[in-house]
């Protein structure tokens, strides 16, 4: 009797134990299919990208039907001193469009910025150019600060605004007026990441071109999102959609602009053309500060898509291969690396053929990118503080501090004496444009 006692006791702890890895085996079956699923997913939204990302030109060229030429008001916030700030101010001012001028805004009375975009307009008494100065904080964006007295004081009513580290081809002005059609309120540009100089920057390249890759995609099957390293819009459209003034609460005025100008039934789209963003030399402390701020932001303005984004990123599609492995009888490291593999070589094919800079150090720089992109993704989920600019600001409340008449007192450019067209044509660039350029220099 003890002895069947014994045994009896011995069945059930077997019958437990049986039971135990029974257990264990569904919840790893569940794991593998969740992660099949996941990978499955995921590189469907890749190869769509790349499909997308390659035809947009071509899918966006045709619909960029605009003819005629108007005057354009183009538009400069400065602050750093950022690697190849001269060669991007200097784009500005190659521009192949029949009329246009320029307007920089800028904070400080004296700084090294200022001083290299002087020596530059000077260099082109041929284009009309004034510098604008802002010290109001009424904005939460230093930026949208920068921007609101060019914004006043513009000649025209059709606008294009860019950032200081973004170069531009001799041809974008006039791509982007081809892509302000009937129905359009926004015309943005892809920014591309050029001339990176050490691995830091590298990384900022290959999290740059990246997104470049799914915005284009997104442009190529018909939506729009706001952008602002360069765009283009109406003065009387963002007027009607309330002004600087309903900008002023967020950090993010690209996304701000877009969203009150479809409140308007307008459209944002993308250009067929993308714009060249400099890199230079960066330290990683810049890059993860520049990531968790863009993170910051999209968390707070798309609530419902942030939470998916690393259904658009390898690592987490590599994770999900390791726990699907096993259902295809391989092992899960090499799921794992062979997803990372295939997805670094597809995204590096695509680079080669529209013509992005790769290098030796792209295999490294894109595993950084990764550990950067998910890090700084968590982060944003815990933190409203991002840095901008060398400034610690909350993503919700900013430098705002002012009332409306604030902003409205950034109004303080003095328009130019002679209003005709901002740009003589190219064959008459003569010295009266000289004397006319001379007369609108001012801080």
């Amino acid at each position: 009797m003890v002895e069947y006692g014994q045994l009896g006791q011995g069945g059930g702890e077997f019958r437990q134990a049986r039971l135990t890895v029974s257990r264990i085996i569904i919840v790893a079956s569940l794991f593998s299919y969740a992660g099949a699923i996941w990978w499955s997913v995921a590189v469907a939204l890749f190869c769509a990208s790349l499909g997308c990302g390659l035809a947009q030109p071509l899918v966006q060229r045709r619909r960029a039907t605009r003819k005629d030429r108007p005057p354009i008001s183009a538009i400069i916030p400065i602050k750093l001193l950022d690697p190849g700030f001269e060669t991007a101010q200097a784009s500005m001012f190659a521009q192949d469009y029949p009329a246009y001028e320029v307007l920089i805004g800028v904070a400080e009375h004296e700084s090294p910025a200022l001083d290299a975009a002087r020596r530059i307009a000077a260099s082109h008494p041929e284009v009309s150019c004034r510098f604008l100065r802002s010290a109001g904080t009424a904005a939460v964006s230093p930026k949208l600060n920068n921007l609101a007295p060019p914004l006043a004081a513009a000649r025209h009513d059709l606008v294009f605004a860019k950032d200081s580290n973004i170069t531009l081809d001799p041809g974008a002005m006039d791509a982007f007026v081809h892509n302000f059609t009937d129905g359009v309120g926004l015309v943005v540009g892809v920014p591309v990441a050029v001339r990176a100089k050490n691995f830091a920057g590298r990384i900022e390249a290959y999290s740059i071109n990246g997104h470049a890759r799914i915005l284009l995609g997104a442009s190529a099957l018909g939506h729009g999102f706001g952008v602002g390293k360069a765009m283009l819009f109406r003065r009387c459209d963002l007027a009607r959609a309330g002004g600087i003034e309903v900008l002023s609460d967020t950090l993010a005025e690209d996304t701000a602009i877009s969203r009150e100008l479809a409140r308007q039934g307008l459209r944002t789209v993308f250009s067929h053309r993308t714009v060249a963003q400099e890199t230079g030399a960066r330290s990683f402390a810049q890059i993860y500060e520049r990531q968790l701020r863009w993170s910051v932001i999209r968390r707070k303005n798309e609530r419902l898509t942030f939470p998916m984004e690393p259904l658009a990123s390898p690592l987490p599609a590599a994770v999900a291969g390791a726990f699907a492995a096993p259902l295809v009888s391989y092992p899960s490291w090499f799921g794992f690396s062979l997803t990372l593999l295939l997805w670094f070589c597809a995204e590096t094919g695509f680079s080669l053929c529209k013509g992005w800079e790769v290098s030796p150090w792209s295999p490294l720089a894109f595993l950084g990118r990764e550990i950067l992109a998910l890090v700084a993704w968590l982060r944003a989920f815990t933190t409203h503080e991002v840095v901008w600019a060398e400034v610690r600001f909350d993503a919700r409340q900013g430098a705002r501090t002012a009332s409306r008449e604030a902003v409205q007192s950034h109004e303080i450019g003095e328009r130019p004496a002679d209003a005709s067209a901002s740009r003589a044509p190219r064959n008459e660039r003569s010295g009266q444009a000289a004397a006319l350029s001379e007369k609108t220099r001012r801080v």
